[in-house]
């Protein structure tokens, strides 16, 4: 696909090192320098700025996705370019890919789920290693240890949804906290990584390693925008928000487009 936007988003970029793949493959994630560069982080800043508080999303569509595509050409033409769709096909390891799932904003607006008083979100994966798929995730504030920074627990996404589970169940209960056994975890694993994400850097992962957040005990934005490329037959998640923004204007987009975006079968 030509890209044929501003040069504002352009990415910077090498290809990845062949020391960089295998770390994905074995650990699940690599932090690279942010891709996309200052200019185009603060072009984000400021569509955010005027988008924010405007609208009110149907529950019949993710709300981060409907963010994300508010954006309009910008992002559209940053997450189609050429260098960063063949990262993509490295990583999985496949000749085609789409764009499945999208956001941007703060995913941390909710409280803990066990009734607590903090943002913060519990171990969790979004798949298996049944689920093939990268993510590329760029921070538009500092993620520092009192903004909830992002755990992630290397290797897991390449072990049984049950075993994960039960590891940080048991972790859990030896912490003496609890009467019963628990159903959420926000419990500290010994192998975990906080990564304290800022706008100097990319995390590209998958997001089927076990993730869960630290707490945010300070006051102030917690946004990132990211998406994730699948290979053929993978998920499509946000193919009906990208319908909704672009109500007017998809079916015009190429063929090229439309496959990208997981609009077509």
């Amino acid at each position: 696909m030509a890209y044929n936007g501003s040069n504002t988003c352009r990415i910077r970029s090498k290809m990845l090192t062949d020391t960089q793949i295998s770390h994905f493959y074995t650990h699940g994630f690599i932090l690279m320098k942010n891709p996309f560069g200052e200019a185009c982080m603060q072009q984000i800043d400021q569509a955010d700025s005027s988008n924010r508080k405007k609208n009110n999303w149907s529950s019949d569509f993710n709300k981060l996705a409907c963010q994300f595509l508010t954006v309009g050409e910008l992002v559209l033409e940053m997450v189609e370019q050429p260098k960063l769709i063949e990262m993509a096909k490295q990583l999985l390891d496949c000749d085609e890919v789409h764009i499945g799932a999208c956001g941007f904003g703060e995913a941390l607006n909710i409280f803990s789920q066990d009734g607590r008083p903090f943002q913060q979100v519990d171990w969790h994966s979004d798949g298996g290693p049944e689920v093939k798929q990268v993510s590329f995730r760029t921070a538009l504030d500092c993620h520092h240890s009192g903004n909830a920074p992002l755990r992630v627990l290397p290797g897991s996404h390449l072990r049984l949804k049950a075993e994960v589970w039960e590891e940080l169940i048991q972790l859990e209960i030896a912490s003496g906290q609890h009467q019963d056994i628990p159903s959420i975890s926000f419990v500290k694993h010994p192998a975990e990584v906080e990564i304290m994400l800022d706008p100097r850097w990319t995390l590209v992962w998958t997001p089927s390693c076990w993730h869960a957040t630290g707490i945010k005990t300070t006051i102030g934005l917690r946004r990132a925008i990211g998406w994730n490329y699948f290979p053929r037959g993978g998920r499509t998640r946000d193919a009906a928000a990208v319908k909704h923004i672009f109500s007017n204007q998809w079916e015009s987009w190429s063929l090229q487009r439309q496959k990208l975006w997981g609009l077509l079968d």
